[in-house]
């Protein structure tokens, strides 16, 4: 039974172009890298395909058949909510600015602290980050990324099976270090470093967010150790059970004539293939 979106249940959802979703899109890096599933249930079973094999065949041949491994990774939605007291008389004088600046707030913790929970967190939100998965392939270095181990990362998934969609996740700190890193030949390895899109390293997309940190337990102000992660996007999996949604109350509570706005916005994630990432951690200096 899928949720009922519509204003009569009294959630209202934030439309695609709207602020709210667009500061989502814009703060999360796995709301804006990850495979999207829709979920019309709190679980879901995404299946894994894999096989090998391309053939051609003769007309009126027999067509080849390939032995294909078909799994599934479970999806399990958990709800990201909160209330926030209104006074009644503010709102009555700019009722769209307040509300609209609570929604922007809302939406941007909500973006963190999913990274977080999907990225970095151990013991957080999810079965398991990808901090957690990929136990065997990580770096950990007390100073400045270099380039050799940026290139190691990337060229592992490269020679693999993931060129095609890998994608570089990482913490603001490392920003700065990646702008002004420079190959042999002087070239900036970031390209476009301070253009207004999403900026590239060997072609590939870099989504900077404040989620992606080592830490105990998911935070929307997560502290740790920064992470630097090169790895596949469809590996990444989000599923989407409601979009973000709003909800007012439209009577003043009796003792403090306060309104309420609610907040809303349900996810699950998983890791599908821990070895399809590797994660540079970088300890304090």
């Amino acid at each position: 039974m899928t949720t009922d979106l519509s204003e009569l249940n009294g959630w209202i959802p934030e439309p695609i172009e709207g602020p709210v979703l667009q500061k989502v899109l814009n703060t999360s890096a796995v709301e804006a890298a990850a495979r999207r599933v829709p979920m019309s249930a709190r679980t879901a079973r995404v299946p894994r395909f894999d096989a090998q094999g391309v053939d051609v065949v003769a007309e009126h041949a027999n067509i080849p058949l390939l032995d294909a491994t078909v799994d599934d990774v479970e999806v399990v939605a958990q709800k990201f909510a909160n209330r926030f007291a209104l006074s009644v008389e503010d709102s009555r004088d700019a009722v769209a600015n307040a509300i609209d600046a609570f929604k922007l707030r809302w939406a941007s913790n909500f973006a963190v602290k999913l990274d977080n929970a999907a990225l970095g967190a151990t013991g957080g939100v999810f079965t398991q980050s990808v901090y957690e998965a990929a136990t065997t392939n990580k770096q950990v270095t007390a100073g400045k990324l270099t380039l050799a181990q940026l290139a190691e990362a990337v060229s592992d998934l490269e020679s693999g099976d993931y060129s095609d969609d890998l994608v570089v996740i990482a913490h603001p700190t490392f920003a700065m270090q990646l702008r002004q890193m420079t190959d042999s030949n002087g070239f900036r390895v970031l390209q476009d470093p301070i253009a207004a899109g999403v900026p590239s390293i060997y072609g590939y997309d870099v989504h900077f967010t404040k989620g992606a940190v080592a830490s105990t337990g998911a935070s929307d102000r997560p502290t740790g150790n920064p992470l630097l992660i090169v790895g596949s996007k469809r590996n990444l999996i989000l599923g989407v059970r409601d979009g973000v949604e709003s909800a007012l109350s439209d009577q003043a509570q009796w003792s403090t004539d306060n309104i309420e706005l609610k907040m809303r916005a349900r996810r699950g994630f998983v890791v599908a293939d821990g070895t399809a990432f590797r994660v540079i951690e970088k300890t304090a200096s």
